[in-house]
């Protein structure tokens, strides 16, 4: 990571992303990667947005597919959440493996809980 004032310098994740859509709707994953798709090739207003984006569709994809994520695939998704940590901490290395799933569960819990404050206030 290189930070010059106050700026974090990320790689380039397209190339990455579009291989590992490839790869899961060659693995027969073809509605979960045309999701993946759709939401990190959209248009957001900043790069950060974008960033935050990314590292939750990767979330909701490794959600959505669990154990039929392929090895490659799921490298290829690391490596962008690499990234994206570098901007969005809560989306770094610590999401590979059972962090992940831990990740996973936190998100689903604050998402019921988000939910049910909101009925409330119905």
């Amino acid at each position: 990571m290189v930070q010059e004032h106050n700026r974090v310098h990320v790689a380039e994740l397209s190339p990455s992303l579009r291989h590992a859509i490839r790869l899961a709707r060659e693995a027969g994953l073809t509605e979960s990667a045309t999701e993946l798709e759709e939401r990190v090739f959209a248009a957001y207003t900043t790069s950060s947005e974008w960033l935050g984006e990314v590292g939750e569709a990767i979330l909701q994809f490794r959600a959505r597919e669990g154990r039929r994520v392929p090895a490659d695939v799921a490298e290829l998704l690391n490596e962008c959440l690499r990234e994206v940590g570098k901007v969005w901490p809560r989306y770094g290395p610590e999401l590979e493996g059972v962090g992940f799933w831990k990740r996973v569960l936190a998100r689903g819990i604050d998402l019921l809980v988000h939910t049910l404050v909101a009925r409330r206030r119905e």
